[in-house]
């Protein structure tokens, strides 16, 4: 293969990349988190009776909004307003979903339909939620945008929140640019074992949430109420973890999706998930490139939370699922070793690029002093555990109470330790990549990172680095010895996303990294 063909090749796959790269943030003050705004509801005294007395009502009442990031304000009128959350409906401190379609059909606002406010009753520093976001996001993972709002309904300040932006067809149009495929949005108990290809089976399991209804709740094309997707998928997990399964799983789960995922929520200690209590988790069925996609949601239960008195700070990240449990997609995937050191070379990159101590904690300094003023004032944040602003500040470095062991510091510098020692010597030095796929580590590349590695099945000959524009940026080929290692120097490139191709044993491979 000539170098101008690999060229040309390469820049065909580049043009395609891009096209089925997930989009990304636009401005948006709704979810501009360097700011606290202001969301005022405004609706009946009777109708907010009502729904306080009604707690696991879906009923959506009308309302007026407005919204002020400190700089300029916007009222819509007939707006949709209820509570949301599972446990989080019986606490004095409510968590809420307001709906601007609900009355006045394909309305959005800021592109949104629909926005989440989370209470965060049970956090004593309120940032979990968010700060997880923020690191999913930084580990490259598909963006759900959240902010910081004070609330006020009917005047009154009900207290800080947590804005999170709703994972629906608009979201998966932002992220996926494709929004026609079946999305599932799974609680407990949701554990993809097979029962059979009945596609009734999995509609009547039932979810242990507060509200009821299907633990594989199909969110889009409900009309047509098909799950043949699912059971596809739920079937293929079900087959024997053997070579003809690491060869056919990837055509059907974005599998280094799930095993970033899944590292992510061990690294952060986010037990409420799929690996470990079979829940909270959607699964998109994308059209193109046609294989399902996991999202992790409802991540409050992070970074010291506990109910159970396991210290999860130390837990063994190579033996992290509960064995009283089966969970064939996290157990199948990383029983398959070329699966299993992908999960561990993903767990070595959060662990000194996402949750080391010097990379974290100024973000996490910065969101206690943003949101500081507004929690001082929030005395609806102290009626369910009693959380003085002592706790506040304490739930950022130290024990405050039986279910939160662990300041967020000290959880997140534990946690970073431990991963490094268990992963070692399993660490990088034997993370084979997979036949026919190549590894680019770290991943995302912190800005004072100045080399990357790469590492294909077999040996690399040749490869390049371009931009999102397609202009080639560095050239690097072989080293003598022919290994599938490379370390290529980054230290010239600014921050944004890139593409690396290279050429290995006459294949063209394609994959993107992100520069901090």
């Amino acid at each position: 293969m000539t170098n101008n063909f690999h060229r040309k090749i390469c820049f065909l796959l580049i043009l395609l990349f891009f096209i089925i790269t997930p989009g990304h943030s636009q401005n948006n003050t709704l979810f501009d988190d360097t700011r606290v705004s202001s969301v005022y509801i405004d609706l009946p005294a009777d109708s907010l009776t009502w729904i306080m007395n009604h707690v696991l009502s879906e009923h959506y009442f009308m309302a007026r909004f407005i919204f002020f990031d400190n700089q300029h304000r916007d009222t819509l009128n007939n707006v949709g307003f209820r509570l949301r959350g599972n446990s989080s409906r019986y606490s004095k401190k409510k968590s809420f979903k307001i709906s601007f379609n609900e009355y006045v059909d394909g309305r959005k606002y800021q592109l949104v339909k629909k926005i989440n406010l989370n209470g965060e009753h049970n956090d004593p520093t309120m940032i979990r939620e968010k700060l997880f976001y923020d690191l999913w996001k930084k580990s490259g993972l598909p963006e759900r945008r959240t902010s910081f709002v004070r609330l006020y309904i009917n005047h009154v300040y009900y207290g800080l929140y947590t804005n999170l932006e709703e994972l629906d067809k608009e979201w998966l149009g932002r992220i996926y640019l494709k929004d026609d495929g079946n999305l599932y949005k799974c609680t407990y108990p949701a554990d993809l074992v097979y029962h059979g290809d009945n596609q009734q089976t999995y509609k009547n399991i039932i979810s242990t949430s507060e509200t009821g209804g299907r633990a594989y709740d199909l969110q889009t094309n409900q009309e047509e109420d098909d799950y043949t997707g699912l059971v596809t998928l739920i079937d293929a997990l079900s087959q024997p973890a053997d070579s003809s399964f690491e060869a056919f799983i990837p055509h059907i789960l974005h599998v280094d999706e799930f095993l970033k995922s899944l590292a992510l929520d061990v690294a952060t200690g986010n037990w409420d998930d799929y690996g470990y209590n079979k829940n909270n988790y959607y699964l998109y069925d994308n059209p193109f490139p046609g294989r399902f996609e996991f999202i992790t949601f409802d991540p409050d239960n992070t970074m010291g939370v506990d109910w159970f008195g396991i210290d999860w700070a130390t837990r063994n990240c190579l033996h992290w699922g509960n064995s009283s449990l089966q969970l064939p997609l996290s157990q199948k995937l990383l029983a398959v070793p070329s699966f299993f050191n992908i999960y561990k070379a993903y767990l070595d990159t959060i662990a000194r690029y996402v949750i080391y101590p010097d990379s974290v904690f100024p973000r996490i300094d910065a969101l206690k002093l943003l949101i500081t003023p507004a929690a001082q004032a929030d005395t609806y944040r102290t009626l369910d555990y009693g959380y003085t602003m002592a706790d506040f500040n304490d739930g950022f470095i130290k024990t405050v109470d039986d279910h939160t062991p662990y300041g967020i510091k000290p959880f997140l510098t534990t946690r970073y330790q431990t991963i490094l020692q268990q992963l070692s010597p399993a660490g990088f030095d034997e993370i084979p990549a997979a036949t026919n796929k190549m590894i680019v580590f770290p991943n995302p590349a912190p800005e004072n990172v100045n080399t990357v590695m790469i590492k294909a099945g077999s040996p690399i000959n040749e490869g390049e680095i371009y931009d999102q524009n397609g202009r080639q940026l560095i050239t690097f080929k072989e080293n003598t010895n022919h290994e599938m290692l490379i370390l290529v120097d980054i230290s010239k490139l600014t921050s944004g996303i890139y593409i690396i191709c290279i050429k290995s044993s006459g294949k063209i491979f394609v994959t993107k990294f992100i520069k901090e």
